[in-house]
C-alpha cells in the first residue's frame, strides 16, 4: 500500500478575524492537494493564531476563550476532508467536555464521521495554567494511521499501543516553544520509528505572538522512517525548514515496514517481547565512591 502524506509547519500569521485563520488553514490544505497527497498532518493548537483577537485576554482564560471555536474547526475540517478527499489529521484544538476542557485532534476522513484523539498525558503549564483535563485512550484510524498529540510521544506505551494495533503511520502534531522541547518531541518521534518499526510524522507550530503563552516557538515538520535497511541512512526522509511554514511530502511504501520486520539488520519489532526485563537479585545497592584510603585486598 503506497501512501502520499504531506506535514506542515504552520507559522503563525496573528489574526484579527477568524475568517484570516480559516484561509490560512485552506491554504496548506490546498497546497498539500495541489501536491496530490492524501493524508495531510497540522500541528497541535493551530487555533492559537486566532488569540490577538482579543489581544487583553488573561492567559488562565485562553482555553476557555479558544474552546468556543471547537465546532467551527470541526464542521471545517470535516467539510475540508470531504470536498478535499484527503484525510485531515487536524492537529489540535480546545473542546469543552463533560469532564471540563480538553486538548483535541479531530481527524477527518473523506465520507466518514470525524474522530477524536484526546491528549492523554498534559504539560505542567496544561495542568496549571490552562486548567484543562487529560484525555483516556487512542483513536483507531483507518489506512493503518494513528495519533499521539506532542507530549504523548514522549511515552513509549502510546506508540507500542498504537503499533499493537496495527499502526504503521504515527502522526505526531505538535507545538514547542524551545529547542529543548523540540529536541524532545523530535527525539522521541525516532525513538518510536526505531523501536515499532513505523514510518513517524511530526508537525510544528511555528512563529509567535510576542507574549504569552506564545512568546517563541523552535521546531519543524518531519516525515521520519525507521532507521534500518531498506530505508535510508537518514531516516529523516523530509523536513522543512526550523522555524519556517513549509509543507514537506513523501510517498510511504507501507509494505516496506513488513520488509524491514521480516529482513532488516535488526528486529526491533519482532524482538519487543522476547525478554523479561525484570531485576534479578532484588534492588542494587547504593553506589559508595571508591576513595584513595581505602584499603585494598590484593587476592580479592
Amino acid at each position: 500500500m503506497n501512501m502520499r502524506l504531506a506535514t506542515a509547519a504552520w507559522k503563525i500569521r496573528p489574526a484579527r478575524r477568524d475568517s484570516s485563520y480559516f484561509a490560512h488553514f485552506y491554504d496548506l490544505v490546498s497546497e498539500a492537494h495541489d501536491e496530490g497527497a492524501s493524508v495531510l498532518v497540522v500541528p497541535e493548537l493551530h487555533v492559537l493564531e486566532l488569540l490577538p483577537i482579543v489581544p487583553d485576554l488573561s492567559i488562565r482564560n485562553v482555553a476557555k476563550y479558544l474552546a468556543q471555536y471547537a465546532e467551527a474547526v470541526e464542521s471545517w475540517i470535516k467539510r475540508i476532508s470531504d470536498s478535499s478527499g484527503m484525510i485531515i489529521v487536524g492537529g489540535s484544538h480546545f473542546k469543552e467536555t463533560p469532564d471540563g476542557i480538553k486538548n483535541v485532534c479531530a481527524i477527518g476522513v473523506p465520507g466518514r464521521e470525524l474522530t477524536f484523539n484526546e491528549k492523554n498525558k498534559l504539560t505542567v503549564y496544561e495542568r496549571q495554567v490552562w486548567d484543562i483535563q487529560e484525555g483516556a485512550g487512542l483513536a483507531a484510524l483507518p489506512n493503518h494511521l494513528g495519533v499521539t498529540v506532542c507530549y504523548d510521544c514522549e511515552f513509549p506505551e502510546s506508540g507500542r499501543a498504537l503499533a499493537e494495533a496495527g499502526t504503521l503511520v504515527q502522526c505526531v502534531p505538535s507545538w514547542t516553544e524551545t529547542k529543548r522541547g523540540f529536541q524532545r518531541v523530535r527525539w522521541c518521534c525516532q525513538a518510536r520509528a526505531v523501536e515499532n518499526q513505523v514510518f513517524v510524522v511530526q508537525s510544528s507550530l511555528v512563529g509567535e505572538l510576542g507574549y504569552e503563552p506564545v512568546p517563541h516557538t523552535y521546531g519543524s515538520a518531519a516525515i521520519i522512517a525507521p532507521s534500518v535497511e531498506p530505508f535510508p541512512v537518514n531516516p529523516i526522509l523530509r523536513e522543512t525548514a526550523v522555524n519556517e511554514e513549509g509543507v514537506v511530502y513523501a510517498d510511504l511504501d507501507l509494505e516496506l515496514i513488513s520488509e524491514a520486520r521480516s529482513s532488516g539488520e535488526v528486529a526491533n519489532w519482532k524482538d519487543r517481547s522476547a525478554s523479561s526485563w525484570e531485576l534479578i537479585g532484588g534492588p542494587a545497592e547504593p553506589y559508595q565512591p571508591w576513595s584513595p584510603d581505602q584499603p585494598v585486598d590484593p587476592l580479592s
